[in-house]
């Protein structure tokens, strides 16, 4: 079993409660169906830096924190954590490259996927919706917003993302 450090320990920590602040405070509305949280930087920062398993679980315990006022759906949570596993799964020990842009487009292709069918089947099974269809018309603009957002965010922090991640393995021999 591999030893995990103490500083691992502590930034996983940090990212999680950056998570839940930024899920709580950072997340914006538009009308009453359309809401575009901004939570997924931190998680896509723990994907670029730990690995897919650590993003999914940061993801999924900052949702079960996030939860803990209206309630844990734990469907939901399993949705955060793939999520989270797709940004690890996409950026992990990623090269900074041509490839870096066409990685963020895929992530943002396969975050897209899942965050618009799977959550309209979940909210449609949990009642809010009547049927499938209805739902992901009715998510769609909000979707579109994320999966624009996503990319822009991806991109847009590629130097920022490198720096962080050479100052952060400094010391480790790496």
């Amino acid at each position: 079993m591999k030893k995990i450090s103490t500083k691992k320990i502590c930034t996983l920590g940090l990212l999680t409660a950056i998570t839940v602040i930024l899920g709580v405070f950072a997340t914006f509305r538009v009308g009453n169906l359309i809401k575009v949280p901004m939570k997924f930087i931190s998680v896509f920062l723990v994907g670029v830096l730990y690995g897919p398993l650590s993003a999914g679980s940061v993801a999924a315990i900052a949702d079960l924190i996030e939860a803990t006022k209206m309630g844990i759906n734990p469907m939901i949570t399993a949705v955060e954590f793939l999520c989270g596993f797709i940004f690890g799964a996409c950026f992990y020990k990623v090269q900074d490259n041509k490839k870096y842009y066409l990685r963020a487009l895929i992530c943002a292709v396969l975050q897209f996927l899942v965050a618009f069918f799977v959550m309209s089947y979940i909210l449609c099974s949990m009642g809010i919706f009547a049927d499938f269809w209805m739902a992901t018309w009715v998510r769609l603009p909000q979707m579109i917003i994320l999966f624009v957002l996503h990319t822009a965010v991806m991109c847009g922090s590629r130097r920022l993302v490198f720096q962080l991640k050479d100052f952060l393995t400094r010391g480790r021999g790496q």
